[in-house]
């Protein structure tokens, strides 16, 4: 597969439809323009993922095509979960499948629950389990979350 490289971050111009009509000049400035919202297009919105434990928050994405840093306020967060048990040592955002760590309590999953703040991507949740005369609450969980990042205009 090919990977996408820019040279400079690429902007967007708004383009009057009079400039595209059939014998108007095509002068270099329009070409300019029409190749800059090409660019543009092609990394408006970009996707990431990674692993994540109950209590990491995800990282903001750097574009591998032009080095552009998105904000919390350009993302948003989706999560799967992954594993129910603990995992190895901190992931914080690895792109390879996290060795799964074994539960922190005994007993039978009785329910869990997960959530990421789309304002500051922290994992908050976790993982019940019922012994079979009480219940346990961990933060036992590894997400993987899909980041959704969209450039502004």
């Amino acid at each position: 597969m090919s990977e996408l490289l820019l040279t400079s971050q690429p902007g967007f111009t708004e383009l009057l439809a009079s400039s595209l009509v059939t014998g108007t000049p095509l002068t270099s400035t329009l070409l300019k323009a029409i190749n800059d919202n090409a660019r543009f297009a092609c990394v408006r919105t970009e996707t990431f993922y990674g692993y994540y434990l109950v209590g990491e928050s995800v990282l903001l994405p750097t574009s591998p095509a032009d080095g552009y840093e998105y904000s919390a306020q350009e993302c948003r967060f989706l999560w799967s979960l992954y594993w129910s048990g603990s995992g190895q040592g901190p992931l914080v955002g690895v792109t390879y499948l996290p060795t799964r760590g074994v539960t922190s309590q005994p007993g039978w999953v009785l329910q869990m629950g997960f959530t990421i703040d789309q304002n500051t991507g922290l994992i908050s949740g976790g993982v019940s389990y019922w012994t079979g005369s009480q219940q346990l609450d961990t933060t036992d969980g590894i997400l993987m979350v899909v980041t959704i990042a969209k450039r502004a205009r």
